[in-house]
């Protein structure tokens, strides 16, 4: 069955890979971002593909270009079925006293009250057709990380932002679930950590995980499961491809899946 998904931050890294592999599973996408051309891209290759997809620019701190863009979805591709919250913004590092209150605000604004209004605007009606899914990222600086203070802070609210969702919405067969990924083999990653770190990382599969393996887990939490685990938190996920067994470093922190028909 075809369905409508939504990726804010979509124009690049795990919001672009997110969004290429929900194209694969007939689903239509609208890619949410406030890098356009970046969109465009993603939209290409989606196209490209033999899948459908728009662009629509949108500053997820706006509440309005969220509107517009949610209406602009509705018009082109129909109600919206599933939302990945992948949009976000680390800020600077700088200690709490070094860091403005600008900075604050915005990186907040971003991370989390833009995932909140996003939520918001399209989870009663999901609920109301009886099916949804939401998957937000969350991260492992959320346990509290010195020079990324804001960065740390909003991402720990996407927990217990995700944990209510789930247990609100889940009766109307909505399930809300966030991803912890581990560091990714994104621009953003990239672009902060030194290059001998990255060969060499100290952590346990001995490498950082590629974009497309945390994808299989938004995947996997937006699929038409008629048979779903009662409630997972802080699970860890392996995806098994190509007869390699990959540790994708990604957790599940929140999760309302219940047995449910698609």
């Amino acid at each position: 069955m075809q369905r409508t998904a939504v990726v804010t931050g979509g124009a690049h890294g795990l919001g672009q890979a997110s969004a290429l592999r929900l194209a694969t599973d007939n689903r239509v996408i609208a890619i949410w971002d406030r890098d356009t051309d970046g969109a465009v891209e993603t939209v290409d290759r989606i196209e490209v593909a033999g899948g459908t997809a728009i662009a629509c620019t949108v500053d997820v701190s706006c509440e309005q270009t969220m509107r517009d863009a949610l209406q602009e979805t509705h018009d082109r591709l129909g109600a919206v079925d599933i939302l990945v919250n992948a949009a976000g913004i680390i800020g600077a590092d700088a200690t709490v006293l070094e860091t403005p209150i600008q900075e604050w605000h915005d990186v907040l604004a971003v991370n989390l009250t833009g995932t909140y209004v996003a939520c918001r605007l399209v989870v009663s009606e999901m609920a109301s057709r009886g099916w949804g899914r939401i998957v937000n990222f969350t991260s492992h600086a959320r346990r509290g990380t010195p020079s990324l203070i804001p960065y740390s802070v909003s991402k720990a609210g996407l927990v217990p932002l995700t944990r209510a969702l789930a247990l609100e919405f889940t009766s109307s067969g909505v399930l809300v679930n966030a991803v912890q990924p581990g560091r990714a083999m994104t621009d953003m990653v990239l672009s902060r950590v030194p290059p001998e770190v990255v060969r060499d990382p100290s952590v346990a599969i001995g490498r950082y995980a590629e974009p497309e393996e945390v994808a299989e887990v938004v995947a996997f939490l937006c699929a038409s499961h008629k048979r779903c685990m009662p409630l997972l938190v802080g699970w860890s996920f392996a995806v098994a491809r190509s007869q390699r067994r990959y540790a994708s470093c990604s957790s599940v922190i929140a999760t309302s899946m219940l047995r449910r028909k698609a």
